[in-house]
């Protein structure tokens, strides 16, 4: 498996298709690296979106076993250089990529060409009051998906504005580019 470092520091593109620099033996089976037990999965139409989450106490596996998925993770770790940075990669069925985000950082994904299944994986459930949701369509984030999205102001429960508040992290729109990687 090829290990793809992003400019959010701990998000990683896995790829299964790729061995890894001077490795020549097989892959893991499932591009689905080992301790990422519970499954949930989502049916997207084309043009939805998945997201924003965050689970704050372990890493996540963001996936799409079929059709496509324009993945995004936004740094929420308010004591990281990089608090509010934006990375971006295309999630395919066919080449099996996928993105480990690291605890603290919001991921969400949107089907592109058609209907997508995405796929998130987890070595343990977080329970529901430590989630974090933020809307993928609040202004202040800034988010330009490949699908035209209506942007609108949530309430302060699903906001980038509260999510600042109540994780104590500079307050006022989400400011970086987007960088792909």
């Amino acid at each position: 498996m090829h290990v793809h470092r992003t400019v959010v520091p701990g998000a990683l593109l896995l790829d299964p298709s790729l061995p890894p620099p001077g490795h020549a033996g097989p892959t893991e089976p499932g591009g689905v690296p080992t301790g990422f037990r519970f499954r949930r999965r989502h049916r997207l139409d084309d043009g939805a979106v998945h997201g924003l989450h965050g689970n704050p106490t372990g890493p996540v596996l963001l996936g799409v076993s079929h059709g496509s998925g324009y993945a995004v993770v936004v740094d929420a770790r308010p004591a990281a250089e990089t608090f509010g940075r934006l990375a971006v990669a295309l999630l395919d069925a066919d080449t099996r990529q996928r993105l480990l985000v690291p605890p603290g950082c919001l991921y969400g994904a949107q089907a592109v060409g058609g209907r997508a299944l995405v796929e998130v994986r987890s070595g343990a459930r977080c329970p529901r009051g430590e989630r974090i949701v933020v809307d993928p369509d609040d202004a202040d984030l800034g988010l330009r998906w490949l699908r035209p999205r209506p942007k609108h102001v949530p309430g302060p429960a699903r906001s980038w504005a509260g999510l600042c508040t109540r994780l104590g992290g500079p307050a006022g729109p989400r400011r970086d580019r987007v960088s792909i990687w």
